[in-house]
């Protein structure tokens, strides 16, 4: 008898371990390597027309709050933690600045999550222009599709936010700077996220 429920027992251990998803182990043992977390605010949109895109965060204040939460974690852990889509815990609230006026047109978002990722650490190049996307700092390239993606530059296209310059990427700075906005600001269709370009972003993402 006692060696019949040892033998039970064992069987019931073994099924045990084999219904146990060893994914779910390394997805436990990446949030456990996860920083602290952080919290990031945008600016305030005026959106009249797209308020009900802005407060279900698929828009230009939401995109503002991210890149503002990549700058910090990159600041403070390196460019290796500061992708938004690797973040876990995440809390994400887009309302008006003041409801029940025409602050309720006003958009912000704040966002806070725990930085995840790692990885070797990259330096981040100096403020300065390149002659290839990719030779510029991820974070750049990070902020570049996350606003393109929130102000919908892309024309209803949705970049991959990785940090990385594909040719989607280039194709679509390089639609922006042909827009009639980026020739406004005598942006060159280079396909390259130079400091000219990112800011004629910014100021974009906040008109529109």
């Amino acid at each position: 008898m006692a060696l019949m429920t040892a033998m039970l027992t064992l069987s019931a251990n073994a099924q045990t371990s084999g219904d146990r998803d060893p994914t779910k182990a390394f997805a436990q043992r990446d949030r456990d390597e996860c920083k602290a977390r952080l919290n990031a605010a945008g600016k305030a949109k005026f959106r009249p027309f797209t308020q009900k895109r802005e407060v279900n965060g698929e828009g230009a204040a939401m995109a503002d709050a991210i890149a503002n939460w990549q700058r910090d974690v990159s600041a403070k852990y390196g460019s290796q933690w500061m992708l938004w889509d690797r973040a876990v815990d995440k809390k994400e609230n887009c309302a008006p600045a003041r409801p029940g006026t025409i602050g309720s047109w006003f958009i912000r978002c704040t966002i806070e999550a725990r930085p995840c990722g790692g990885g070797e650490a990259r330096v981040e190049p100096e403020e300065t222009d390149y002659d290839e996307c990719n030779k510029y700092g991820r974070g750049r390239v990070l902020e570049v599709q996350q606003r393109m993606n929130g102000c919908d530059t892309c024309r209803g296209h949705r970049l991959t936010v990785d940090g990385s310059c594909g040719p989607q990427t280039e194709r679509c700075i390089r639609q922006f700077q042909s827009s009639r906005f980026g020739r406004e600001k005598g942006l060159e269709p280079n396909g390259l996220p130079g400091f000219r370009t990112v800011a004629a972003l910014r100021e974009y993402c906040d008109r529109n």
